[in-house]
């Protein structure tokens, strides 16, 4: 090795690693900026990604630079465009500079291949210096190791991860030969590891179903034309690659497979792809309004208390329902809280009801205090009744045992986080709210009212048939979404819809009513509708029994959160004195 003491030209190329050190820091916080990675691919770990089979024989030749990607094992000590990362690498980096200043004839390097790419054996600071004074290639000998892989010098380690992954998926399934259209693009390690998983998933249900073991390639064929198809043009019809720059339909996916999964086992009961792709989209995409609208929600949460919480903007349930329910049907999965009190089997059997209707499933939610009270006698007890209850109305049913986080109104929130799910939330009103200003900011039913996506069916006493509704309108945005419901269930269950307008000065008028009218006749309901006038929850009360009503449809609370804790509201004095159930919409 020569000593650079005494070499005049020794500060002169010190100075050039210096340079060539901090380009490399510059390289590497560039690469952590951008998310491309500037470190070099470690042999070992991409060949066995690549499963590389035996090396042939070394053979010398010049190859390009830029086509050397990694190293046996210094790949640490330089950054992807061989720039040195480590001050202990001077002395040798510049002995081998100054020996190419001088002419010195140097051997060649020691590499293996795999693809169109090169992982350096032997001469990682001959490389580093090579590219630092703009040469193009090099001399090397070169092992060759076979592999299906086509690496290319672009390649990072995921981009070599997903290419072994796609190799493995085309060996294993054969999908290139049973559909050589076929277009499985990814951009993240993993995702063809879990496509070989549900292939192998739906193989076994298509088994089962056809009661012998099916053929794989038909399965493979049934899976690609039935389940993968579908979801890619769910995404593409709905623009959802929008909200997911850079990523691909088939990302898309395995991302709402997976998450469709994950939400159908923490609920209980299973999700429709349509509305896990939504609720993806909501919860992770990238598009402008579902940040500020995520960055919004968790503000108020924040900041507010839950009784200020204004929740869901009115008709935000009805846009997530009508895509997801091609059968029209309202109540297709009915969310019941279940507290085994006498009050609370009552809302079962009301909820029971709806399910029975709309030929859907009954899911009940009943919170614990502490994980190990969910095995204790009194939940068995619950249980067991819950799916007696579900046995005689001939309906399907399961009780899911949750354990309740230490917050206000721990049972509101439970059934807010859940009904995201359902299509409608039953529970017994057992605690109406009060009259006084600070016992309604800690109100649980303010607060499910105001904050719950779906509607809520409040039940105060005895389950009733639900054959005659009285609808409270107004014409305001919740009303509107209760004169959908409210015409819905006349229609579908042939029952009476009577509709009363509370005459208030400067907010109900004759036309009110009229629109109210139209509405229902243009969709086959003959409703009658009435005038009311005076207190406008005494007007609603006293209509309902008039006309025999037996439940109430509302469209939730009117005015701004804060006018409401301190006034008070119509829906809350209903709430307290009403003993028909109450279904409140918004």
């Amino acid at each position: 090795m020569t000593d650079l003491s005494h070499d005049p030209q020794a500060n002169a190329i010190l100075g050039q690693f210096r340079s060539a050190r901090l380009a490399a820091d510059l390289e590497r916080l560039w690469g952590r900026l951008t998310g491309r990675s500037a470190d070099l691919l470690p042999f070992d770990e991409v060949r066995a990604y690549v499963k590389a089979n035996t090396p042939r024989q070394r053979v010398r030749r010049t190859i390009p630079l830029e086509s050397i990607v990694g190293s046996v094992g210094r790949y640490q000590d330089f950054t992807r465009s061989f720039l040195p990362r480590r001050d202990s690498n001077r002395t040798r980096w510049a002995s081998v500079r100054q020996a190419v200043l001088e002419r010195k004839s140097l051997p060649p390097i020691d590499v293996y291949k795999l693809g169109d790419v090169y992982f350096v054996q032997d001469g990682n600071h001959r490389v580093s210096v090579a590219r630092q004074v703009g040469a193009d290639s090099i001399d090397a000998n070169v092992t060759e190791i076979e592999t299906s892989v086509p690496l290319q010098p672009g390649d990072n380690l995921d981009a070599v991860i997903i290419k072994a992954e796609y190799a493995e998926l085309l060996a294993y399934t054969e999908i290139a030969r049973l559909r050589p259209d076929h277009q499985l693009t990814v951009t993240a390690p993993g995702h063809y590891e879990s496509l070989m998983e549900m292939i192998d998933i739906h193989h076994y249900y298509l088994s089962r179903a056809q009661e012998e073991k099916i053929p794989y390639d038909e399965a493979v064929i049934d899976w690609y034309d039935n389940d993968y198809l579908p979801v890619v043009e769910l995404v593409q019809e709905r623009g959802i690659l929008l909200s997911f720059p850079g990523r691909t339909e088939t990302d898309l996916y395995a991302w709402i497979a997976e998450h469709r999964a994950d939400i159908s086992r923490e609920m209980g009961w299973p999700v429709g792809t349509e509305a896990a792709a939504q609720d993806l989209v909501d919860r992770y995409g990238w598009g402008s309004d579902k940040v500020v609208n995520r960055w919004g929600e968790r503000l108020a949460a924040a900041v507010l208390p839950d009784a200020l919480n204004p929740g869901p903007r009115p008709g935000l349930w009805r846009e997530e329902w009508l895509p997801t329910h091609h059968l029209r049907r309202l109540f297709q999965d009915v969310l019941v809280a279940v507290d085994g009190s006498e009050q609370g089997w009552y809302a079962v059997e009301q909820a029971a009801l709806l399910v029975q209707r709309d030929g859907g499933d009954l899911h009940g939610l009943h919170l614990v205090a502490a994980p190990e009270l969910k095995v204790t006698e009194g939940v068995r007890v619950i249980r067991t009744e819950f799916e007696q209850r579900c046995r005689a109305s001939q309906i399907r049913g399961d009780l899911r045992v949750q354990v309740a986080k230490k917050r206000a109104h721990p049972v509101g929130h439970a059934l807010v986080e859940r009904a995201r799910w359902a299509d409608v939330v039953v529970l017994p009103l057992s605690h109406p709210p009060r009259r006084r200003a600070y016992a309604r900011i800690n109100s649980g039913i303010g607060v499910l009212v105001r904050r719950s996506p779906r509607p809520l069916l409040l039940v105060p006493g005895r389950a009733t048939p639900m054959q005659h509704g009285l609808l409270a309108f107004d014409d305001s945005p919740k009303a509107r979404e209760a004169l959908f419901v409210a015409t819905y269930l006349a229609a579908r269950w042939k029952g009476k819809l009577t509709v009363v307008a509370v005459m208030e000065a400067g907010r109900v008028s004759d036309e009110t009513l009229g629109s109210a009218f139209e509405y229902t006749r243009r969709r086959g309901v003959a409703a009658e509708c009435i005038r009311a006038d005076g207190p406008v929850a005494a007007a609603i009360l006293h209509s309902a029994a008039h006309h025999n009503a037996d439940h109430l449809i509302l469209g939730g609370y009117g005015h701004t959160p804060v006018v409401e804790v301190l006034l008070g509201s119509a829906v809350d004095e209903v709430l307290r004195k009403t003993e028909l159930p109450v279904l409140i919409c918004r």
